[in-house]
């Protein structure tokens, strides 16, 4: 079971059991979603931390709470709660997270019990080239299915990364498989129609986007990472945004005169950041020495400074992040976009700018390619790690 912790242990809170009733074990949970169930498990056990799993991709809670028949499930990562009554051997009640236009709220319920591993079929396995389809407008995906220990697994890939670990199931020519980590909510549902795929990407509680899907030949479907986002590069790169502590960091505090430097434009909304985190600061720690330098700029859910900060604070102690991180605005692309007038068709969190000693913008890489990608990621790795070599040496 691969387990992400979502905060330190000093953010460790209380748990408890139930009178005469445990409720250690696992739970198959559901959210109830419009175009129905995205399943994931739970892990409870009195006196530790709950794990929220998508097959066996575990992510761990902050904080568990039962009082009488009432359970309450802290991700502080992502300001989220589950909050559940206790039914015998079942729970019901409601997921909530911070969103963009005040909080969101999806039905949740569990059930004693997980759900049973269950083999998907042969022919769905494999690389899948998919088109979402919205307002007359395609935009290309790739789909990846796997058979797994766990069952189904896979991912949905696009232009600017990896949506996470899917997992699900699938009954005779029909699938399902969600993600769920405390802070994304997706779920894809499909079908075979002859030799092609057809469903509904389902994000959060109500939207849904048809696309269609053909087996991949191996030809190129998807953008390069590189080949999306530009950028001036006939003038140093500018920023001048506040650290969480109010102080005003630009381009010319002296820890960057002379760096190189990457700039990680993120959100700690974002797991695909929280995947990312954990390599930027590998990078940082492994050429800090030679003259390298990362700044993080956060574009956050609610634009209050305070309330930010403190989920800024809370990103930066789970990586033991080393560099600073900067308040830079809210998570809308095109509010995000006016903040970064030295970029052109910023359609990504996170985007990762290097910056060679000169000050100048060498690369923009959209996006990133998460440990659920697999080899794709060690890809990355490489790349990021060659872009650092070779602007050290310039």
């Amino acid at each position: 079971m691969r387990v992400r912790l979502l905060v330190p242990l000093l953010l460790l809170g209380l748990a408890a059991t139930l009178k005469g009733q445990q409720i250690d074990g696992p739970w198959g949970a559901v959210l109830d979603l419009a175009g129905g169930p995205l399943r994931f498990s739970l892990y409870m056990r009195a006196g530790s931390l709950p794990n929220i799993c998508n097959g066996d991709q575990c992510s761990r809670a902050s904080r568990l709470v039962v009082r009488g028949d009432s359970v309450l499930i802290e991700i502080a990562d992502y300001g989220a709660t589950i909050n559940a009554q206790i039914r015998g051997d079942s729970m019901v009640g409601s997921y909530r997270n911070v969103g963009n236009r005040g909080p969101r709220v999806i039905p949740f319920r569990a059930r004693r019990s997980g759900w049973r591993a269950e083999a998907p079929p042969r022919w769905l396995i494999g690389r899948w080239d998919a088109w979402f389809v919205q307002d007359g407008r395609k935009s290309p995906r790739v789909f990846e299915f796997r058979n797994t220990e766990p069952g189904l697994e896979g991912t949905v890939l696009s232009n600017t990364g990896d949506y996470g670990l899917f997992w699900g199931h699938a009954v005779a020519d029909s699938f399902s498989m969600g993600h769920f980590d405390g802070s994304f909510v997706y779920m894809l549902t499909g079908r075979l129609d002859g030799d092609t795929l057809r469903g509904l990407f389902h994000a959060g509680l109500r939207t849904q986007t048809p696309w269609v899907a053909v087996r991949s030949t191996g030809a190129p479907h998807l953008k390069q990472p590189t080949e999306i986002t530009g950028a001036d590069t006939s003038s140093a790169f500018r920023f001048s945004f506040p650290d969480v502590n109010g102080h005003l960091v630009t381009q010319d505090d002296p820890r960057f005169r002379g760096k190189v430097v990457l700039v990680d434009i993120f959100g700690t909304w974002c797991p695909t950041c929280h995947d990312a985190a954990p390599l930027l600061t590998r990078l940082w720690n492994r050429y800090h020495d030679r003259g390298f330098e990362i700044v993080g700029l956060a574009y956050e859910v609610t634009g209050d400074s305070a309330a930010d900060g403190r989920q800024l604070r809370i990103f930066q102690q789970k990586f033991s992040i080393p560099y600073p991180l900067l308040l830079a605005g809210v998570n809308d692309t095109q509010a995000a976009a006016l903040t970064q007038p030295q970029l052109q068709g910023f359609t990504s969190f996170p985007t990762s700018i290097f910056i060679g000693r000169d000050g100048r913008v060498k690369k923009v890489h959209a996006g990133f390619w998460g440990p659920a990608t697999g080899p794709q990621h060690q890809v990355l790795v490489h790349d990021f790690e060659q872009t650092i070599e070779r602007l050290l040496a310039e």
